[in-house]
């Protein structure tokens, strides 16, 4: 009887600490993706820095790099995560190094589908979010199977992304993204369980910035890999206004498509505007 009146009090202000817990996470999370947004907003607004990004896509890929380093770095070194205000630092690092590690995708979009795809992808991860906080099914406890699943869509993700490249089935790219979403809300849902608590497998109470983090990126691969599904969903819909800049993916630069030599050969001169490079 006496544990059991013991027992009450540690389960309430267990409760009290997980949601505190939950609601830094989930706050700071927000926090990290709005500074994100500004930031994004304004290379994809300003034609100076855009151009810049575009002109110098190696400081995208050094800042993506060092990133990730230190993403893997925070994971594994658990000093790092709880020395203040080391933690702080690099954590403000690792949101700023992934802001312009992916900037180079990032200014693709026009900023109406940029927005759009941003409304899309906020909407997404909290329904999800709930979902995974709400269902009984505990995803803690199949952590093989969710990641087993996960190598067996990376494997197909890779063979439609080949087919793209090498065989220009253009379909195989929205496939490849449909795929790499499903994996993120997967794992999104699982995430959301383990902070969120009374589960299997859940956060200690004091890793508020790693869980930000995690949230952070699965939200930021989800606006990368929306921005062409949106914006060709909205074309097949009828509608007209958004598109990426360059259509680098499944189109060329120059809006026109390519023909074949014989069509009209006036048009193949060194001073035409509006025919696309012939690939041999």
């Amino acid at each position: 009887m006496a544990d059991d009146d013991s027992r009450a009090p540690r389960m309430y202000q267990y409760r009290q600490d997980r949601t505190r817990f939950a609601c830094i996470a989930y706050s700071l999370t927000v926090i990290f993706f709005c500074i994100s947004i500004v930031q994004w907003i304004l290379m994809i607004t300003l034609d100076g820095l855009r151009n810049f990004i575009m002109d110098f896509s190696y400081i995208s890929i050094i800042a993506l790099l060092i990133g990730m380093l230190l993403v893997t770095s925070f994971v594994f070194f658990e000093n790092l995560r709880f020395a203040k205000p080391i933690n702080w630092v690099i954590t403000i690092i690792i949101v700023f190094m992934t802001t312009w590690g992916i900037s180079r995708a990032i200014v693709e979009p026009t900023l109406a589908l940029f927005g759009i795809t941003l409304l899309f992808v906020s909407i997404l991860g909290i329904v999800f979010i709930i979902i995974g906080v709400h269902i009984r099914h505990d995803l803690t406890l199949d952590v093989v199977i969710l990641f087993v699943a996960a190598v067996i869509f990376f494997i197909t993700s890779v063979f439609f992304v080949m087919l793209q490249l090498l065989a220009g089935l253009k379909i195989a790219f929205f496939i490849y993204s449909t795929i790499i979403i499903i994996t993120v809300l997967m794992f999104l849902m699982y995430h959301a369980q383990t902070i969120n608590g009374y589960r299997y497998a859940e956060m200690r109470l004091n890793d508020y910035l790693l869980a930000a983090l995690i949230l952070y990126h699965d939200l930021t691969i989800l606006l990368i890999m929306s921005f062409l599904l949106i914006a060709k969903i909205y074309e097949l819909a009828g509608g007209r206004g958004l598109s990426l800049y360059g259509d680098s993916c499944c189109g060329n630069y120059t809006g026109a498509s390519n023909r074949s030599l014989s069509d009209d050969f006036s048009l193949y001169n060194s001073g035409s505007d509006n025919v696309a490079p012939i690939y041999l």
